[in-house]
């Protein structure tokens, strides 16, 4: 009777048992037939993030699907992994991939709660979150929990404990953005992986249950408790010492953020089109490389500062387009929402409110309550009208140390800098602000350069047998061309001076000189030369000998890199080196297009100097003559031409400057987006000219004083 009855307990066992087996193989088989290998994590290659930086390795910009920088299992400090360890899954290097308590648990809770649909609560250790994060999915279902267990088993099969754990620390989402330790420890702190402290770390280890709301520091109480749970728990476990978890316990809760990336907007796109001319966008975006570029940080704000004050400048020349509207409109804008919808810029720009109105000052608020004093002015703006409740912009004027009126410039332009030895872009901004157009004026702007072609012209003169003291006839020319035309030149002043020197002629811009002079040595000179310097790609017109044919700043600021290098005319370089932190994708073909130095011998190394002398006239009498103080003020040598085009439409004006035995190549233009005049007598030495006299005082006086006083921009 007895062994009947254990027979038939044993029976019911072994049928139990068989049941169990064979429902655990169908389940295993069914939910886990279609899961990816898990082998693919072993090739475990998320974005990344591509980072421009500037020669002195500061931050420009960055481009990422998601904000990533992969970190090594032995780069990561023991404190980071044992937080995350006691944050996530304590057990982790004891079991096999999951953890049957907190499963259970988790099991029994989201039943009773019917929250498999809606939020369950977790019970996954980190190799299941890996599991669901990159092969499995983020359904909020049983289904979804099954696969990820099944997938867990096979990873932890197949790859070691610490290579899952790396992939973990670096997938993980850490609110704000941030994809990994690396990039959280960046933005919260502002530190690398070695220098964060236990209260940090225990910090990001608390972000992952719910990383919007932790990093909200209107939850901090709740982060507060979780913060100091791991700290505890760090202690015990023997990570920190009794000292270093009292000190840690009192830190409060304050974050370090990353300091603000260098504003360069233009620079950084070039460099994007660069690369997006051989990759593809995506993939830049995703690859993780580190571009070092030739951006000097300070000649690049004074560049940029020069280029905006020119363009605000000029545009006090042009009618007032009046004001924003009135405080008392329902359809106008509070100051706040204009403020925020201003581009950004490097000149201090905000709206106020007209409180009170004097004959010679306005009294204003502005949107943070300030009171503040704009002076009127017959010279600028003379026409505008005002009244109380009126809204307008205004300026703060660094130099003046007050505020004035100030209105959006409709023209535009740009300024590069360049090192012509070596072809280094050490400064560009295509346009006074990015937000009102990406459009790069300096690279992507076809326009006549007018009178700064004339110096090529010299040059095709010299080679010609020609000295720059031969004199040429200043006088009237009328040429027939070819389709039955008359061109009949002109001078600036509508003047002739007879026989002029070569010198003089390019230092006053002589027109009529320049005709007379390529009638005498024949275009076919000029036209090789102009090709050689990528100016023109053929034959070209007689009037190209007054800049009739279309460049950009960057073509005629490279062509113009010949006088100040023995004759060699030097490739704009934008990138200095290019690493890529795994070395999954290669560099090397990327270094050798962007990375080296090229140039081009274009001509003699005596005819360069010749010109380059010539130019230097330009400055010391002739057109550029009103900034050749700034030689004995700041101890330098300067070089350039003046350029203006027909009716007015552009102004140019390219400089170099000599300090020592370092040479800066400047490129200034000014210009409508959709040509016009800019107004009559608007030449390059009224427009351009004043942009890179700026320029040489922002840098200059900045370098005088950190010679002086260590300053550091």
């Amino acid at each position: 009777m007895l062994f009947q009855k254990l027979k038939r307990v044993f029976l019911c066992f072994f049928t139990l048992f068989l049941f169990s087996f064979f429902a655990f193989f169908f389940i295993f088989y069914y939910y886990g037939r279609d899961l990816p290998s898990e082998l693919t994590l072993l090739d475990y290659s998320p974005p990344t993030t591509t980072r421009i930086f500037s020669s002195e390795n500061e931050l420009i910009e960055e481009y990422a699907i998601e904000h990533r920088t992969l970190a090594k299992f032995n780069e990561i400090p023991p404190i980071i992994k044992g937080a995350f360890m006691i944050a996530e899954d304590r057990e982790f290097y004891s079991h096999s991939g999951i953890s049957f308590q907190s499963l259970i648990r988790a099991i029994i809770e989201n039943t009773a709660k019917k929250s498999w649909d809606k939020r369950p609560v977790g019970g996954s250790t980190i190799t299941q979150q890996v599991a669901k994060n990159l092969l499995v999915g983020k359904a909020k279902k049983m289904s979804r929990k099954i696969r990820e267990a099944i997938m867990a088993f096979r990873i932890e099969a197949a790859i070691p404990k610490d290579k899952i754990f790396e992939i973990y620390l670096n997938q993980l989402y850490l609110g704000k953005g941030c994809y990994g330790i690396v990039e959280a420890c960046n933005y919260y702190f502002n530190k690398k992986l070695e220098e964060i402290t236990p209260h940090e770390a225990a910090f990001i280890a608390a972000i992952p249950n719910a990383p919007s709301a932790y990093v909200n520091m209107k939850n901090s109480p709740k982060l507060l408790m979780k913060r100091n749970y791991i700290l505890h728990q760090l202690h015990d476990m023997g990570y920190i010492s009794d000292h270093q978890l009292q000190k840690s316990i009192l830190m409060p809760i304050k974050t370090n953020q990353r300091k603000r990336k260098l504003f360069a907007p233009y620079f950084s796109d070039e460099i994007f089109k660069i690369f997006s001319r051989q990759i593809s966008k995506s993939f830049f975006f995703r690859c993780g490389y580190s571009i070092k570029t030739t951006m000097d940080k300070r000649i690049q704000k004074s560049a940029q500062k020069a280029l905006e004050d020119g363009l605000i400048e000029y545009t006090k020349k042009t009618p007032w387009r009046g004001v924003i509207g009135n405080i008392n409109d329902e359809k106008v804008k509070s100051l706040n929402e204009i403020d925020k919808a201003l581009p950004m810029t490097i000149n201090k720009i905000s709206s106020c409110v007209v409180k009170k109105i004097e004959r010679y000052e306005l009294f204003c608020e502005t949107s943070d309550e300030r009171k503040i004093l704009i002076p009127l002015s017959d010279e600028f703006y003379p026409e505008a009208k005002f009244k109380k409740g009126d809204i307008l912009l205004c300026r703060f004027h660094e130099k003046k140390r007050i505020y004035e009126l100030y209105q959006p410039p409709e023209v535009t332009g740009g300024i590069v800098v360049m090192n012509p030895q070596n072809g280094d872009i050490l400064a560009m901004s295509g346009g006074f602000s990015f937000d009102i157009s990406s459009f790069n004026c300096v690279t992507q702007a076809q326009r006549q350069p007018g009178s700064i072609i004339k110096p090529f012209i010299y040059a095709a003169a010299i080679r010609a047998g020609k000295t720059e003291h031969d004199t040429i006839e200043d006088k009237p020319i009328t040429i027939k061309l070819s389709n039955g035309e008359s061109y009949t030149p002109h001078n600036y002043e509508g003047k002739h001076h007879g026989k002029i020197s070569l010198r003089d002629g390019l230092a006053h811009s002589m027109n009529l000189l320049t005709v007379n002079l390529a009638v005498e040595i024949g275009i076919k000179p000029i036209a090789k030369l102009l090709n050689s310097l990528n100016l023109t790609k053929s034959k070209i017109p007689i009037s190209a000998i007054l800049g009739s044919v279309e460049v950009t700043p960057l073509q005629i600021l490279t062509a113009f890199s010949s006088f100040f290098n023995e004759g060699k005319m030097v490739y704009p370089r934008f990138v200095t080196d290019i690493t890529q932190i795994d070395q999954k994708y290669s560099v090397e073909i990327f270094k050798e297009m962007l990375c080296k130095t090229k140039h081009k011998q274009v001509m003699e190394k005596e005819t360069a100097e010749i010109v380059k002398n010539m130019l230097h006239d330009v400055v010391k009498y002739g057109t550029a003559n009103s900034i050749s103080g700034l030689e004995k003020k700041f101890g330098l040598e300067i070089f350039g031409k003046t350029g203006t085009t027909n009716n007015f439409k552009d102004a140019w004006f390219i400089g170099a400057v000599k300090n020592n035995l370092k040479t800066y190549l400047v490129c200034v233009f000014v210009g409508y987006s959709l040509p016009k005049s800019l107004g009559d007598h608007q030449s390059g030495a009224k427009v351009a000219l004043p942009i890179f006299s700026n320029f040489i005082k922002n840098f200059f006086n900045k370098e005088v004083g950190a010679l002086k006083r260590g300053y550091r921009f």
